[in-house]
């Protein structure tokens, strides 16, 4: 919102905060890392935090749609391209899923399957250079946080709702770029194509041609989507109460509506979190998890009250001498929380100068020389992560977030904590910018 001061507009302002001077972090070996088929380990920032996945559903489709749908924040077309990805990967016997006119036949993805068809128990060790699992985790750089993960959770090696709950944690790591593509498209053949790549990340990356990816993986999406997208809600915010919060034990669940069943995470963690990660129960995530954490999902007009994850991550970004903005109230701001949730999120690390920069005009400045200009009044050309900015306001595109009543994430300076924004799009005042393509590098498994 603008706020108009005698004879002058004021910007989002920031007057600088003193810290304490904070002792830097030996740089990482990254190509160590990367060279090594270890692209989304930090060992400054290990995330201990684990919850086990309690499972609800009929057959594996409908167990990891629902997962994916209530703990990933994906649609039905989304969640559908993963899976279509997952059952090239690993499929093994035909079942049905969906009901009357739009009943169909499809393999039903295997966590239990070693490349080359043979089933294995939870006494298996993982192999390098050979696949094994939902997506055929190959070399041991990916194997060994797999295995981790699964420890973690106290279940074994093959465990269903281990390895989908896996896949999250990938996504939400080195395969950000790829997730954030995914949560853009409504297009089920279009999501499997962004799950296996390029152009984004190839969190598959086989050998398939571009037009296999397209005509199988994208085909066994579509199969799936067909099933279930006139259904009644699987998942979130549109889905009763009481699919969200089913009444399940340990192990899964069914149902005589399989369909209508979601997954279920339990509130106790296994082992605790480094505190110079995140605080406050939030474990980090990509940028619609990060959005969902740090404003509040409806519009609440001009309100100061943030959410305790957003305080914390403000106390934390001044303590690192980061810009949060604000001057009554820090971190109430438009660009220091777009400059926050950026690169908190791991969106880009380096936007607004690396998080040290200053105030909307900086920040556009920073953004001329580092990001593309994009259409002003294209609306339908909008990408999560996407900027909007002029001299007095800044916000983000944040696409579909389920349970998000927004499209977009905004904060007002000093009057306004980050929530839903109801700023116009197309609204030819602003400039807007995109991360470059170039930044979207290519992680291969």
């Amino acid at each position: 919102m603008r706020r108009f001061f005698i004879g002058i507009i004021t910007v989002c302002f920031i007057l600088s905060q003193t810290a304490p001077t904070v002792q830097a972090v030996a740089e990482l070996d990254k190509t160590f890392f990367h060279g090594n088929d270890i692209s989304f380990y930090d060992p400054t920032c290990e995330a201990k935090k684990v919850s086990r996945v309690t499972l609800a559903g009929d057959n594996n489709i409908e167990k990891l749609m629902n997962l994916f749908m209530r703990e990933g924040n994906m649609n039905v077309a989304q969640a559908s391209g993963i899976l279509g990805n997952m059952i090239q990967e690993s499929g093994g016997k035909t079942i049905m899923i969906g009901s009357g006119s739009k009943q169909v036949s499809i393999q039903e993805p295997q966590p239990n399957v070693r490349q080359g068809g043979r089933i294995v128990d939870d006494t298996y060790v993982p192999e390098n250079s050979v696949g094994f699992g939902l997506v055929q985790w190959t070399f041991t750089g990916r194997q060994k946080p797999l295995q981790d993960h699964m420890r973690k959770l106290g279940v074994g090696i093959t465990d269903l709702s281990g390895q989908g709950s896996f896949v999250l944690e990938e996504l939400r790591g080195p395969y950000k770029k790829t997730l954030n593509a995914l949560l853009a498209t409504n297009d089920p053949v279009e999501a499997a194509v962004i799950v296996h790549g390029p152009p984004y990340p190839g969190y598959e990356a086989s050998a398939d041609s571009a037009d296999k990816v397209r005509t199988v993986r994208g085909g066994n999406a579509k199969k799936i989507y067909d099933a279930f997208s006139d259904a009644s809600a699987l998942a979130g915010s549109t889905a009763p109460d009481a699919l969200n919060n089913p009444s399940t034990g340990d192990g899964d669940a069914s149902s005589t509506d399989a369909a209508q069943q979601v997954s279920n995470i339990t509130t106790t963690p296994q082992g605790s979190k480094d505190s110079s990660c995140n605080e406050s129960g939030f474990g980090g995530g990509d940028l619609g998890a990060t959005t969902t954490a740090y404003a509040w999902s409806d519009y609440k007009g001009n309100d100061i009250k943030a959410r305790q994850e957003y305080t914390d991550a403000v106390n934390r970004a001044m303590s690192e001498k980061r810009y949060v903005g604000g001057t009554a109230y820090k971190g109430i701001d438009c660009g220091g929380f777009v400059t926050t949730l950026l690169y908190d999120s791991g969106f880009d690390k380096s936007y607004n100068s690396n998080a040290k920069g200053g105030n909307t005009v900086s920040q556009e400045a920073w953004l001329k020389q580092n990001w593309t200009p994009i259409s002003a009044t294209d609306a339908g050309d909008r990408q999560p992560g996407d900027v909007a900015i002029n001299a007095q306001h800044t916000y983000v595109y944040v696409g579909d977030i389920n349970g998000f009543n927004s499209k977009i994430a905004s904060a007002s300076w000093d009057e306004r904590a980050p929530m839903a924004g109801k700023e116009a799009v197309t609204d030819s005042s602003f400039r807007w910018y995109r991360i470059k393509a170039t930044e979207q590098k290519n992680i291969n498994i």
